[in-house]
């Protein structure tokens, strides 16, 4: 102990003073530092500085610096991050630079950031994104839900959404100026933040689990990058791609493409977009209902008007048949009275021909059938002639 009390004795001022510039002297004017954002306290306090823990994983163990960034360094990295599209969130991996140094009133080492780099953050979100479309599409889960077949009148409707969000709201109004009788299920749900895919997950599945919808609509009004990250993670992706019923998303604003969007059955540019395709979807099914009656009843009409035609000319073509019936049937009649004429006998024996009977008035056809002495009758064209059978004689050739 000896050696040690001839040392110098720093107060604590003193000895942070000299930890401070030993951290100066190892760092220079500062360093590029990267990690996760997490324990973020945006705004804290009426001095609006951000204090938050950025934290990596290596090798199985996790190390964690506290941040802290002042007021005004945060006005204008807030404007850098606004202009790619970002916003600081727990979960968003950064890039920042800055120095160390310890607190004097608490003693507590923290990182103090002076600037930050966008294209990593963007860049990682890709990777991320890329990642997860790739994992879904090697284990066919990728189209998986546009397999699903659209019902033809989708009217019962389930919605994840945030309930008395703006996006609700729109779609709500959508529906209700369209004048359709849509029946509406709301699942109410965190759709930004850390507790966005457990939220969004369990109400995908509940009114999945539901038979008496027929589609579902997951929407959310528009944000920044790290507002939207949970849709772009493998929960939402891998919940929707397991759907029973066919998923309709509308996400963000107009630039926004999540990975939810590319595995849902539909994606819609804004919740107002996909409530817009529904409406249309019912009234394009209407119109072509009606416009199928319309051309039953032009076809209906047309067939009667034909029939009736037909049975017009039917009943003039029967008001004209009695007559020519009966004109026909007189040519028949004559014609059979002339052939009776031709057969009487009368007309035959005028042209020289006669008819000879036996006593017992049956005609003779063969000349073997008299003897001689029998009594025979010959009638002419004008009378009969009595006589008596003196002879015969038979041709051998009749």
């Amino acid at each position: 102990m000896a050696g040690a009390d001839a040392g110098h004795t720093y107060s604590i001022a003193e000895f942070i003073d000299l930890v401070n510039g030993a951290i100066a002297d190892a760092t220079g004017r500062g360093v590029w530092i990267q990690g996760e954002v997490m324990k973020l306290n945006a705004a804290a306090g009426a001095k609006g500085h951000v204090y938050f823990d950025l934290a990596d994983r290596e090798e199985g163990r996790q190390a964690t610096i506290s941040v802290a960034i002042w007021r005004g360094v945060w006005t204008r990295i807030s404007r850098t991050l606004a202009d790619s599209g970002l916003e600081l969130g727990n979960g968003l991996k950064v890039r920042m630079f800055g120095t160390a140094d310890i607190w004097h009133a608490s003693g507590r080492f923290s990182f103090k950031v002076s600037e930050i780099d966008p294209r990593f953050t963007l860049g990682d979100l890709v990777a991320q994104r890329d990642a997860t479309v790739a994992a879904l599409k090697r284990d066919g889960r990728y189209d998986a839900n546009r397999r699903v077949p659209m019902p033809l009148v989708p009217l019962r409707l389930g919605i994840v959404t945030s309930a008395g969000s703006d996006a609700l709201a729109d779609v709500r109004k959508t529906l209700v100026d369209s004048g359709i009788g849509f029946r509406v299920v709301v699942h109410d749900a965190r759709v930004q933040g850390d507790d966005a895919p457990r939220t969004v997950v369990a109400a995908l599945r509940a009114l999945d689990a539901r038979d008496d919808l027929d589609v579902l609509l997951l929407v959310r009004g528009g944000g920044s990058k790290a507002d939207l990250m949970a849709f772009d993670g493998m929960e939402i992706a891998a919940a929707i791609a397991e759907c029973r019923h066919p998923v309709l998303t509308g996400i963000g604003h107009e630039r926004d493409v999540s990975v939810a969007d590319e595995v849902a059955h539909a994606m819609h540019k804004t919740p107002t977009a996909a409530a817009v395709a529904l409406v249309e979807r019912v009234r394009d099914w209407v119109r072509r209902t009606e416009d199928a009656w319309s051309a039953v009843a032009a076809r209906a009409v047309s067939l009667l008007d034909e029939r009736s035609r037909r049975l017009d000319l039917v009943a003039q073509s029967l008001a004209r048949r009695p007559r020519e019936v009966v004109r026909l049937e007189e040519r028949r009649v004559v014609a059979c009275a002339d052939r009776l004429r031709l057969l009487d006998p009368v007309h035959v024996m005028r042209r020289g021909w006669s008819i000879t009977r036996d006593a017992a008035g049956r005609v003779v056809r063969d000349a073997g059938a008299l003897r001689a002495g029998d009594e025979i009758v010959t009638s002419v064209a004008n009378g009969d002639v009595a006589s008596t059978v003196t002879r015969t004689t038979t041709r051998s050739d009749a």
